[in-house]
Parts: C-alpha cells; sequence; structure tokens
C-alpha cells in the first residue's frame, strides 16, 4: 500500500500562518505529498518514476530486495521511427538487506528528485536513486554500517531480431485491408552488447536502417524537401560505471565490498553516429562529467529541483471534507449488456444478474458463485434478479435502487472473446463518465468497476465460451470496492479517506513533476505514456510498446503544455516550440506550396516528428498517383486547427516572458504563414468572408463550413497581434493583419431547442467523435468566457453538450472554469485525480482513457484546469478565484502575462498574503470573491 504524510493543520498552524506568513513558505508543504510505500513492488507495475528531463527510470524495488529499473530517453528512436527505451538495469546488494529484517520504506523525494529506500530499522541500509538533472547520468548509492556489495547487471530484451507482430495506428507500416494490415514486415533489430571493457559494462542500440523518413517523404511527395535522415545512424545506449569495480561478465559489474556503494549509469544518444563515434562521445561524456566533483553534482541536482519546485506552487485543503461517497447519483436506468448509448453490447450469455441495496458478505458472494445459476429467491435488500437475459435488457422503471453508497452487483455469464473495448455487463453510468456503476468486462475478457470512489480492473480474466461468474460489492459502511470472479476476491481498494481538495492538489503535485521528468529533451512529450512506458502482458515490444504508436496527434500532444507558461515552466515548453515551430515548420511552407500552388503553411493533426503525416493517415497511394493531393483518412483531412493553437500558445509564452526576439523570429512568421494558408486555401463569399468549406470541426464533425476551432482560433491571433504596441508590429504587418482580420467569418452562433448558443461550425453534419468543438470559443481561444460579452452563448452550449466526461483529453473542467462553475469543477476535477490507472502503484499514472499509461492528456487537463480556478488572465487583466471553491483553502503562487508574478493565500474565504511583482500590476487584478 502507498501512504501520504498528509497531517491536517491544526487551527493554531493555521493561526501561525495567517499571522507570520513570512515563515510559512508555500514550499515547505511540498514534503507532505511525497510519495511513500512500505512493502516492495511485485513488478514494473509497482514503479515510481524518476527523471531529468531527457532520461527517465521507471524503479521498483522486487520482493527480494533487488533495484529494478527501466531507463527512458526522449530522443532514443529506433531505426522504425518507433521511440525506444534505452534498457534496463538490476542492482542486487549484498548481502541482501532483506535476510535481517523485513522493514521496509521507499520514498520519493519530490523536492530532490530522488528515491530513498530504506532496508531495515536498527541497522538499516539506504539505497538512493537519481537522475542528475544536469548531465546525463543515473546515479546510485548504497550505504549501510555493514560492508556490502553492489551487482548491476544488464536485463536487454532486444537481443535478437525479430518481427514486430502487430502495429499501432502510427507505426510506418501500418496498412489497413492489406494481410495483418501491414505494408511490409517491420523487424526490430537487436541491441549491442560492448565486450571487453576496462571495469565496466554497457550496450547500445545502432540504426543500421532507416524506416520511416524516406518512404513517407516519397510517397507524401516531398521527396525534394532537404532533410538529413533523422532516423539513419541514430545511435543510444548506456555505461555502468562503479567504484572498485570487477567486470564479471559483458553484462555484470560487481563491486569490492565497503560500506559505501555508488553506481552510474551514463545515456547518450547521438546522431548521425557510428558505434566507434558513439563510444568515443560516451568516453568523453564520462571523463567530462566525472571532472565535476560528485558532491558539487548533487548539490546542484537538488538546487535544479528546489528552483523547479519555488517557480510556482498551488496547495488546497479543506478544514471539514465532506464524506467519501462511494457512488454519483445516475437518472440513468439500469442496462444489462450494454451502455447507455447502445454501444459495448455483450457478446454472449448473460444468463443472470442482480442487485442488492447492501454489501453481502464474502461467504454470500462465494455461495452465490456455487449455485447452479437459477432465479434468486426474494429477500430482504434485493433490489432485482433477471434470468436468460438478451444483452441490451433496460430496467426503465427499476426504482427502488438505493443509491446511498451501498450496493452488490452480481451475474453468471458466458462471454464470446470481446473487442478491446470490451462489454458492458451492468450499467447505469453516463458514458465515460463514474456516475452510478459500471460492472463490464474492458479492456477485452477482463473485468471492472467504476464507480465515484475509484476504478478495480483484473486483466484479462474471462476466458470465452466459459461460464464465469463475477461479483463487486460497493460497501459504504467499510468504505471499499471489491471486485470478485468466480467467488474470489481479485481486486478490492479501499475509498480515499484524503479530501478532494488534497487530492487534486496530490495530483497537481505529480504530475508537474512527470512532466518535469520527461520535458526538457530534444522532443516534445509522448502523451501515450511519455518515457515511462512499461510492458503491457500480450502487447509486443516489452516496454518498448505503446498504444496508438510514436507519432504526434496536435489535440493530444498540446494538452500537457497549456499549463505551463503559468506555472513558470518555460524551459519545459522548448521542446514543442522546437519541433513544431522549427522543425517541421519549413516543411509545413513547402508543403503547402507544392499541394496547392500558393503561400501558407498548414500543420496536419498528425504528424511524425519530422513534419510528413502518418502512412496510416495520408493513405499509401503515391502523391503523384492523385487528384486529391491531401491525406485520405477523413478523420483529420480538413482539421487544420494546429496551426492556429500553436501561434496563441507561443503568444502565451511572449506575454508571460516578453520575450522580443522569440516574437520577431518565431511568432510573428509562423503566424503570417498560417493566416496566409486560411486566405489563400479557402475563397471569400459574397460579404467578403471566407468560406471555410470543405472543413471540419475537429474529429467530431466532418462536413462542415466555418468550423468553430479553426474560426475562433483566427479571431484571436489575429487580435493578439494587432494588440502589440507599434513598436513590436511595424505598420506594413498591422495592415496586412487588419485585412486579413475582416475576412476571417465571424465567430459560429445558433439555436438550439429554440436556445441561442455557440455551435460547432456555421454548418456541420456527419458525427464521428465526441469532442465539443464549440467550446473552443471558451478555450483555448477565450472569446467567451468570463469578463467577456455575451457569455451566456457558452453558457448554454455548455448546457447543451452532447458528450461529457472527465477523463483522458476531455477538457470539460477547463470549460467550467473558464465559465464560473465552481462546483461543477471542483467535483469533476476531484473524480479525474482519483482516476489513476488500476494496474499502477504510482497514483499520478493515469490511464489508459483514450491513449495510453502514464495518460498524459488526462494529467494535462489536471493541471490546466485546477489553474484556471484559482487564476484566468486576458491581456492585461488577471482574474483571481474565478472558479474556486468557497470551501477549500489555498496557497498558491502562479506566473501571469508581462512577467508578474501572483502569491497568495485564500483562507475560509478570504484572500490575505497577497503579493504581486512587479507591484504596479496588483491594479490590474479583479478579484472575483468580492
Amino acid at each position: 500500500m502507498f501512504i501520504f504524510s498528509l497531517i491536517r493543520k491544526s487551527f493554531i498552524c493555521l493561526l501561525l500562518l495567517i499571522l507570520f506568513p513570512s515563515c510559512a513558505h508555500g514550499i515547505s508543504q511540498l514534503d507532505d505529498y511525497n510519495v511513500v510505500w512500505d512493502s516492495p513492488s511485485k513488478d514494473y507495475n509497482g514503479s515510481m518514476p524518476l527523471g531529468n528531463g531527457d532520461i527517465s527510470l521507471n524503479a521498483w524495488v522486487e520482493p527480494s530486495g533487488d533495484l529494478v529499473f527501466y531507463i527512458g530517453k526522449t530522443d532514443s528512436w529506433g531505426d522504425n521511427s518507433r521511440l525506444l527505451k534505452v534498457g534496463k538495469i538490476r542492482v542486487i546488494l549484498e548481502p541482501n538487506p532483506f535476510n535481517s529484517s523485513k522493514d521496509f520504506r521507499q520514498t520519493l523525494h519530490l523536492n530532490e528528485g530522488t528515491m530513498l529506500v530504506q532496508y531495515g530499522k536498527d541497522n538499516p541500509v539506504m539505497l538512493k536513486l537519481w537522475v542528475d538533472a544536469n548531465h546525463p547520468v543515473i546515479h546510485i548509492t548504497a550505504q549501510g554500517q555493514d560492508s556490502l556489495t553492489a551487482t548491476a547487471r544488464i536485463e536487454l530484451w532486444r537481443t535478437e531480431r525479430y518481427e514486430l507482430p502487430s502495429l499501432e495506428v502510427s507505426d510506418i507500416h501500418l496498412h489497413r485491408g492489406n494481410p495483418e494490415n501491414k505494408h511490409a514486415p517491420t523487424f526490430v533489430e537487436p541491441d549491442t552488447v560492448l565486450t571487453s571493457q576496462n571495469n565496466r559494462i554497457g550496450w547500445f542500440h545502432h540504426n543500421k536502417k532507416s524506416v520511416g523518413p524516406e518512404l513517407t517523404m516519397q510517397i507524401q511527395g516531398l521527396s525534394d524537401y532537404p532533410m538529413v535522415d533523422p532516423i539513419l545512424h541514430r545511435t543510444f545506449g548506456a555505461v555502468v560505471t562503479a567504484k572498485n569495480a570487477q567486470r564479471r561478465d559483458d553484462l555484470t559489474l560487481s563491486t569490492s565490498p565497503a560500506a559505501i556503494q555508488q553506481i552510474s549509469i551514463y545515456v547518450l544518444t547521438k546522431h548521425p553516429s557510428q558505434p566507434n563515434q558513439w563510444l568515443a562521445a560516451m568516453d568523453h561524456l564520462i571523463k567530462t562529467t566525472e571532472q565535476i566533483s560528485f558532491q558539487n553534482r548533487r548539490a546542484a541536482h537538488v538546487k535544479w529541483w528546489n528552483q523547479f519546485w519555488n517557480r510556482s506552487w498551488i496547495f488546497a485543503s479543506e478544514d471539514h471534507p465532506s464524506q467519501t461517497a462511494l457512488m454519483a447519483k445516475s437518472s440513468h436506468p439500469v442496462r444489462i449488456g450494454q451502455s447507455q448509448h447502445g454501444s459495448e453490447l455483450f457478446k454472449g450469455k448473460i444468463v443472470r444478474a442482480s442487485i442488492f441495496n447492501k454489501a453481502l458478505t464474502d461467504k454470500q458472494v462465494e455461495a452465490l458463485a456455487a449455485d447452479d445459476k437459477d432465479l434468486i429467491p426474494p429477500q430482504p435488500g434485493m433490489v432485482g434478479c433477471w434470468t436468460n437475459v438478451a444483452p441490451g435488457k433496460t430496467l426503465d422503471n427499476l426504482t427502488n435502487i438505493d443509491q446511498s453508497q451501498t450496493l452488490t452487483l452480481e451475474a453468471w455469464i458466458q462471454p464470446e472473446s470481446l473487442p478491446p473495448s470490451g462489454a458492458r455487463i451492468l450499467d447505469k453510468t453516463t458514458p465515460g463518465g463514474s456516475d452510478g456503476f459500471l460492472l463490464d468486462t474492458y479492456p477485452g475478457n477482463s473485468l471492472r468497476l467504476i464507480t465515484k470512489a475509484g476504478t478495480l480492473t483484473q486483466k484479462d480474466i474471462l476466458t470465452a465460451s466459459k461460464w464465469h461468474h463475477v461479483a463487486a460489492v460497493i460497501d459504504a459502511t467499510a468504505g471499499i470496492l471489491k471486485l470478485f470472479h468466480n467467488g474470489k476476491i481479485v481486486a478490492q481498494q479501499m475509498a480515499e479517506a484524503q479530501s478532494g481538495a488534497n487530492i487534486v492538489t496530490r495530483g497537481y503535485i505529480l504530475q508537474r513533476f512527470i512532466n518535469a521528468c520527461a520535458g526538457r529533451g530534444a522532443y516534445p512529450i509522448k502523451f501515450n505514456g511519455t518515457i515511462f512506458t512499461v510492458p503491457n502482458p500480450g502487447s509486443p515490444g516489452d516496454a518498448d510498446y505503446r498504444r496508438w504508436g510514436p507519432g504526434y496527434w496536435w489535440q493530444n500532444t498540446r494538452l500537457p503544455y497549456l499549463s505551463m507558461c503559468t506555472s513558470g515552466d518555460f524551459d519545459l515548453l522548448q521542446p514543442l516550440f522546437k519541433m513544431y515551430a522549427g522543425d517541421v515548420f519549413e516543411i509545413s511552407k513547402y508543403r503547402t506550396r507544392h499541394y496547392f500552388g500558393h503561400p501558407g503553411a498548414y500543420y496536419p493533426e498528425c504528424i511524425n516528428f519530422w513534419g510528413t503525416c502518418f502512412t496510416e493517415t495520408y493513405g499509401w497511394t503515391p502523391f503523384e498517383d492523385r487528384q486529391d493531393k491531401l491525406q485520405t483518412s477523413g478523420w483529420h483531412k480538413w482539421e487544420w486547427v494546429c496551426g492556429p493553437e500553436l501561434v496563441c500558445l507561443m503568444l502565451d509564452y511572449y506575454e508571460h516572458t516578453e520575450n522580443e526576439s522569440f516574437l520577431q523570429e518565431n511568432i510573428l512568421p509562423l503566424a503570417k504563414e498560417v493566416m496566409l494558408f486560411f486566405e489563400n486555401y479557402y475563397q471569400l463569399d459574397n460579404n467578403g468572408k471566407l468560406l471555410m468549406h470543405p472543413s471540419q470541426a475537429l474529429e467530431t464533425w466532418w462536413d462542415c463550413t466555418n468550423p468553430m476551432p479553426e474560426v475562433a482560433g483566427l479571431r484571436a491571433i489575429s487580435r493578439r497581434i494587432l494588440e502589440l504596441p507599434s513598436s513590436l508590429l511595424p505598420e506594413n504587418a498591422r495592415t496586412y493583419w487588419q485585412t486579413a482580420r475582416k475576412k476571417i467569418p465571424e465567430i459560429p452562433i445558433g439555436e438550439r431547442d429554440g436556445i441561442r448558443m455557440l455551435i460547432p461550425a456555421e454548418k456541420y453534419a456527419e458525427k464521428r467523435n465526441v469532442e465539443n468543438p464549440e467550446l473552443y470559443a471558451v478555450y483555448p481561444f477565450r472569446q467567451f468566457a468570463l469578463g467577456k460579452p455575451n457569455i451566456e452563448l457558452a453558457m448554454e452550449a455548455f448546457n447543451h453538450r452532447g458528450d461529457k466526461g472527465n477523463f483522458g483529453w476531455r477538457q470539460e473542467e477547463i470549460f467550467m472554469a473558464y465559465l464560473g462553475l465552481s462546483d461543477q469543477a471542483r467535483d469533476n476535477l476531484v473524480g479525474r485525480a482519483k482516476k489513476k490507472h488500476a494496474g499502477s502503484r504510482f497514483p499520478a499514472f493515469w490511464g489508459p482513457n483514450y491513449d495510453w499509461v502514464p495518460d498524459q492528456d488526462h494529467g494535462g487537463v489536471l493541471l490546466k484546469a485546477f489553474q484556471s480556478m484559482l487564476m484566468q488572465t486576458d491581456g492585461k487583466i488577471i482574474y483571481l478565484l474565478p472558479a474556486w471553491p468557497k470551501e477549500w483553502d489555498v496557497d498558491f503562487k502562479l506566473h501571469a502575462p508581462y512577467k508578474t508574478v501572483i502569491e497568495g493565500k485564500f483562507i475560509n474565504g478570504k484572500l490575505i498574503d497577497l503579493k504581486v511583482t512587479p507591484p504596479s500590476r496588483k491594479s490590474d487584478i479583479i478579484i472575483m470573491t468580492e
């Protein structure tokens, strides 16, 4: 189990905070959110994340006492254009510190970016693991009162050439309709182990071939664009060193006995390079790094993390949190064998299903699993029992369910082999939500329970064509959820004892830590697992596997970055800007001119990191053989919101940093090319406005005219650029933008049920996905929000939205915050913060949701929504507490535009200790609680 050292502050401490704020620095509360485990982990599902922004670790201690970790890196692209792990290391201590004592404590010290393991209590052995914040090296230190021997062992899985049996959506060779959906075999090449090393060991992966860049450039008509192949001859790997060590073999390094042991793992990517060049660069790296004393490197590492946490913080709390609820009331009927939308239909037989308004005991559930599947006789607490149920049955008139948080669900089922989306057994939830209850088989033939209190999952437990008894107990009295299979408990979870405010704060802090561990590398954060993926049983490639593959979707990629200006994490934004506004900007301009014969730049939604579309998206018909030069996939064919949204995010960065060279050299050239594309691609209507058709509104509405995201985005960037002073925007540029702005269509507004509101597009049809594009005028483009006119149009659009949910890339809580809906934002954000991946021990490994584990979209929305409840900005105006729950106290420090820093506390409904830097900006603040 994990323990969080959260101690509710007493009234006296609170009074001291108020009376003596200078001695109560906000960051001092960070230690309360360290993650502490009192037992080892079974496997990689119990890993903790560590990193230095470019190199990551998934680290865990096994019951044997061994320390094990996977190493990830932001630029370890393999020869099939897949982002691979670098490798895996095991560290064994002798004598085994677990032999003398089973006492154990593992702590993630956030303020130092360090994992500390304590074996034993009276004569402890301490093990420290960290990735140097300033150098590409991993450090392990073990110390005890007696002598120890430390052995580091390399554990590789890419040991021989093999073919991937299945491909993901953005893998290069995915070709639907071909045998096995493959255009050609995808072969993974083995790693190379260094031999005959002098008291060290190591390995590397060298790309002798390149599958992706040349192929996609050729098919997409871009072969004439000059580009160095970013995959070919890329080499990455690691070397393990230790003091007083001897190489036992090419995979094993052991130290001589000593009370203190130090092991270092140097990690390097070099492109392009041959193996001998990589090894020479590695030798140079080790030599130059070790010229700096270990103590000085450790001190600089701790300093970096302290500075990171002192940039900003949000610590929310409740003095009197409401009682933890296990279920939220739902107005939906109970459906057996299907979702509320009629999807996820159960394939197979449901011979009996029952609901009780009480928590059956473990023995009672066991007895039901041993019976003959017949109708259960009426008894106290029974809501109903149904036999020989045809999947799809709806219990519309079931009014005697007591939703006071205690229920038992049970069923006898015989499933077929089910698809990855699984199938419903008993459902009373909003699809994608956590109201009511849901017992289903997601993913595939697994078993899952969802309530407001949490999610329980036992994967791959339901064998096709066999009978299974399944049950779930939701026990409010005991505060526990239980999941049963054939009468045995297969998963259980105590309800969170913490308040909603603390749960959200914990999620905010840990997600920001994950961003810092993976956000300073050569490429943007991968939304689908970042560099913290671990193996998924049944999926190929060990820890290299990630659902959806190696590509970048803009709508997904942007979400971890939306909060970074407000938190002051400007350095973490650089990889995103480097790729989208740097590496692929020129090819975006080239593609526009080559495809359409006019200037401008458009960004496809789905791109490889060198700028081409996915082969799955563009299609396999060569450019020269096409009439229509655009991609064939309808999911993103005319989705071009990336350009306007990227410009807006860059303008946020400029306004916060006032970096004028970035504005002139990066933002304004990119913004003009984005606007030029729309001006030239679309014709003008009779009113002199762009007639944006064909177009689509995100992935959801495929047949549109003047879609909300692009229209609101172009209006937002043109307004913001025209608001620049004349010293930054020359007269000729101002004239261009004034003329261009007049061509942008008006915001789409229409009627539904006789009520005027924002709509997805001026005309829209063919719904395919579950986004709410009409609300992009609320966020990210802020045309309708608090402080703006006609906010009721946005409010009605929000109230009439067709798709809801507080998980994955859904942005519900951000919309709620920008509309001032504090109670809804609070409840949905608490629910989001509870939705960790059921199979992972770390409390901020979310997912898989729509993406993968850990789901960075889920965490990214959490960060931005939490900030937006506390502070929003519009130009120079700063709105404080625009959607903050009145019952939550908070200590905060956040960044606003124009190099402004806001610190303060909101205690017992009052804003106190407000500090604004520079003080002149205080007049621009509007406190929304007054």
